[in-house]
């Protein structure tokens, strides 16, 4: 029977939390991963892979109100899995790609349903590992928007999640645990500092496996074919050496092993359950033994005809042709045009992405498996090649929409540059008639608060021209002023001020902000000037009283 596996780990500091993410996003070796996996892992979330504490510490500036501890969970790590019989598994033993299978999503809608959506905040799935699993994050805010994870996360809440995932989990042929076992979970935090030390500890148990003496593979012989000897040869010793490889991968010494761990395992009840699954997975390698040795003898067989079909077809082609040849020739015509077909598609797609030139344009086409040749754009995997004029991707010439293309990114990336923010706001300036010397502001705020704002500015001498209400109960404000008026401190100050009122909203271009500031600072040197000359005339005249 498959068990469904979840645990928890909370996260305890800011350290702890980067530990797991540069683990579960392999931003540093992890000795039990393939450095090459057959399926890729994914994230499902948080794509750019941000810290695990920098994404707490924002879903709970978004919800929570109160004052945080130093010494408070942020996020808690959830592991979510299955033993390993509970997946689908190919002859090599290794398992399916889950990536984007319904038993992943419907683990990602078991923690949002569980925690809360926003909550959820990162979602990994590994498959380079031996059995597929996920690594999740959520923080444990609680209904009424507090941060407790001793409130979610209690004995009681624990054994009813257990119970809950295997629930979930029942159309996958998983079930719960026995409840109440007295087996105990390593803590996550230490296994990523034992990984190396447990790969060490299975390399001693696992001796490598003898090989298995089988007669050689022999083929017959084929006349009316030429380099037939040599061909013959090379197939015999590829068959054989891949036969001896494939055999002396799966025959090895599960057995003993097993007993080894069995026999320690008996110690305790945790243990005890570990013993069958073990074995479990001993027969589950003898199934894969016995599947390896069946489907080499069909490789055998299949070798056989392809032989005996090569042979046919090059006869009828030395004879002028013949059925085989032609149908080799109408698979190749429509393998062709589907792949043509492929490039348009990839090319289209490829055409919509910011691409600034023909480098990062090249770049995308060899991401989907294409490359320059001499002779054109080249298929990798079957040599298929086409030119431009092979390909009219929207039904338009390809040159002239590469152009438009880098066109509109480079435009695109100026719009967002310091150079092309500033030429928007110039010319928006144009657009309104609004000379340099001139300030505005447009505020936004509830309707409630118009005649507030509107008199502190007008007390201030400042235009003010309140817009029309919004369907959402909230109006504009315009602020109109002169970057030299001799109000322009107190109309600067309140500008300052509104950043910061609660509910309301400033929209300035860099030019009014910044001249609106150097125009206190030049109105405050007149007013400090203008009074040292007033003191001084006081002064002057008394001293000028005295001497008469």
């Amino acid at each position: 029977m498959a068990y469904a596996i979840i645990r928890i780990a909370k996260l305890t500091s800011q350290v702890h939390a980067h530990n797991a993410t540069t683990h579960n996003y392999r931003q540093h070796e992890v000795s039990n991963a393939d450095p090459a996996p057959q399926h890729p892992n994914k994230e499902y979330l948080n794509h750019e892979q941000t810290d695990y504490w920098t994404l707490a510490e924002a879903r709970i500036g978004e919800v929570v109100t109160r004052k945080v501890r130093a010494d408070q969970v942020r996020a808690v790590e959830v592991i979510m899995t299955g033993s390993p019989e509970a997946f689908v598994r190919g002859q090599d033993g290794r398992a399916a790609d889950y990536s984007n299978s319904k038993w992943a999503q419907d683990n990602l809608n078991f923690l949002k349903e569980k925690f809360g959506e926003k909550n959820v905040v990162s979602f990994t799935l590994h498959q380079d590992e031996k059995t597929p699993h996920v690594h999740a994050v959520i923080v444990p805010i609680t209904q009424d928007g507090r941060l407790s994870a001793k409130d979610i996360f209690t004995r009681q809440t624990l054994r009813e999640l257990q119970t809950d995932y295997a629930q979930a989990m029942q159309p996958y042929g998983m079930s719960r645990g026995i409840e109440h076992s007295q087996a105990e979970h390593q803590p996550m935090r230490r296994q990523y500092g034992q990984e190396a030390e447990n790969a060490r500890q299975v390399a001693e148990l696992s001796k490598p496996a003898a090989s298995i003496v089988r007669e050689p593979f022999k083929l017959d012989e084929m006349p009316l074919m030429v380099g037939r000897d040599t061909w013959k040869a090379e197939q015999e010793a590829r068959i054989n050496a891949e036969i001896s490889q494939r055999v002396a991968q799966v025959q090895a010494q599960e057995r003993e092993r097993v007993e080894k761990l069995a026999e320690l395992a008996q110690k305790n009840t945790a243990a005890a359950e570990q013993v069958r699954t073990l074995q479990k997975q001993l027969g589950t390698s003898e199934g894969l033994k016995q599947g390896h040795f069946t489907g080499l003898q069909e490789r055998d067989t299949q070798v056989d005809w392809l032989y005996d079909q090569q042979a046919r077809v090059s006869v009828q082609l030395a004879q002028g042709g013949g059925t085989l040849s032609r149908q080799l020739e109408t698979e190749g015509k429509l393998r062709t045009e589907n792949a043509r077909k492929e490039l348009v598609s990839v090319v289209e797609k490829t055409l919509t992405k910011p691409i600034r030139d023909q480098a990062m344009f090249l770049e995308e086409l060899k991401k989907a498996g294409w490359a320059i040749g001499k002779d054109g754009i080249v298929n990798e995997k079957n040599g298929a090649v086409f030119n431009n004029k092979d390909i009219s991707p929207n039904g338009l010439d390809l040159a002239p929409q590469l152009m438009a293309t880098y066109e509109r990114t480079k435009a695109a990336e100026f719009a967002q540059s310091a150079a092309g923010k500033l030429a928007t706001e110039q010319a928006e300036r144009q657009v309104r008639g609004q000379q340099a010397h001139q300030g505005r502001a447009v505020l936004e705020m509830d309707a409630k608060d118009l005649e507030t704002i509107k008199k502190h500015f007008s007390d201030a001498n400042a235009g003010v021209r309140p817009g029309q209400m919004q369907a959402d109960g909230r109006v504009q404000l315009e602020i109109v002023y002169h970057h030299t008026q001799p109000t322009i401190r107190e109309i600067n100050e309140l500008l300052n001020r509104a950043q910061n009122w609660t509910g309301v909203t400033v929209q300035e271009d860099s030019h009014d902000r910044e001249h609106r500031q150097v125009g206190a600072v030049h109105r405050g040197q007149e007013l400090k000037a203008e009074k040292g000359q007033s003191k001084g005339r006081s002064q002057g005249g008394g001293i000028g009283m005295g001497g008469r």
